[in-house]
């Protein structure tokens, strides 16, 4: 076993698919940040499927084996995972995955909540285009739950929503909100598959948020999008049975009070 090894700097990215299984051949040719890029899209998706569970210690040498790359451009990928909170490293142990208890989760939707929604209320009003490619990703993603494919349903569901996001001029609430996403994704990822009634929740929520846009009702679009988003943190795996939010909430207001949210009713 090779130590764990790092050194200073990292590579800043605003994310990637997540997927699982090797990186392309083709990908031998490809330029340092491509591989670097490639290898933290694998290892995002490694941790959001679950195969790398939360406080897991990250053996680099079994890691590049499986997604086919050399130790530089992992380092390289773990570095850019740091940056965005998904890996963490530890003195003596080397990088993990980070481990989020539920009150990180509820301190993460309520950011996400507070970010989305100045997103969602400044968005531009949609051509037929972007309405036709939210509907065909909302269909793919239905597809994915049918077949259990927790990757493309993470993957359709982000684009679904970052077309969404792409409305909006807020480049940098977006890279926040896009950081906050890969923070969580792996934690909520589970519930679809113990909840019967998640994928007629989703779609006829994905279709309501579709509506809203060619309406172009922004306080519709943010009700709908705020009652989506907390149906989602309250099944996630870390707190299935337990609202993160509101009980977030409830710390807060014992520390003092504070301005009522309709997201902690």
């Amino acid at each position: 076993m090779v130590a764990d090894s790092r050194s200073p700097g990292a590579t800043s990215s605003q994310g990637g698919t997540a997927s699982s299984g090797l990186i392309s051949p083709k990908s031998a040719d490809a330029e340092p940040l491509q591989l670097t890029l490639e290898a933290a899209a694998q290892i995002r998706g490694l941790i959001i499927d679950r195969v790398l569970l939360p406080g897991e210690k990250i053996r680099q040498v079994e890691l590049a084996e499986r997604i086919g790359v050399s130790r530089s451009p992992l380092r390289e990928a773990l570095r850019t995972l740091e940056s965005e909170g998904v890996v963490a490293y530890e003195i003596n142990r080397g990088y993990v995955v980070a481990k989020l208890d539920d009150d990180d989760l509820g301190q993460i939707h309520r950011m996400r909540t507070l970010l989305e929604d100045e997103l969602l209320r400044t968005v531009e009003r949609p051509d037929a285009t972007v309405l036709n490619d939210l509907k065909d990703l909302n269909e793919k993603m239905m597809v994915a739950i049918d077949e259990h494919n927790i990757p493309e349903v993470l993957r359709y569901n982000r684009e679904f929503h970052f077309t969404i996001f792409d409305l909006s001029s807020l480049n940098q609430f977006r890279r926040e909100v896009r950081r906050l996403w890969q923070m969580s994704e792996g934690y909520s990822a589970a519930w679809w598959w113990r909840q019967p009634e998640a994928r007629k929740r989703i779609n006829a929520e994905h279709k309501a948020i579709i509506s809203a846009l060619r309406k172009f009702d922004l306080d519709r679009l943010v009700e709908i999008c705020a009652a989506h988003r907390t149906g989602g943190f309250e099944r996630s795996v870390s707190g299935v049975g337990y609202s993160p939010v509101k009980q977030w909430s409830v710390n807060c207001g014992r520390r003092g009070s504070r301005r009522s949210s309709p997201m902690a009713r």
